[in-house]
């Protein structure tokens, strides 16, 4: 096996034990967080107009970008 699909088979093992130890939080899921911020973006920002489909993408892809460098560090 290469070192790659090592890797990625350890971090995968890893991942589902460490949810079959843990699971889901009940409140402050992340993605659920970001599914819910999305929604009220959209609600707020949508029309039938490309300058507001790219303002919403960039924001939520941006927020998304914004909030991986921040774990990062």
């Amino acid at each position: 096996m290469r070192a790659d699909h090592a890797s990625y088979a350890c971090g995968a093992a890893l991942g589902f034990l460490g949810d079959l130890a843990t699971g889901d939080p009940r409140r402050g899921h992340p993605v659920a967080a970001f599914g819910t911020a999305a929604l009220a973006a959209e609600r707020l920002l949508w029309r039938d107009h490309r300058g507001a489909g790219a303002l919403y993408t960039a924001l939520c892809a941006g927020g998304a970008a914004a909030g991986a460098a921040l774990t990062v560090r």
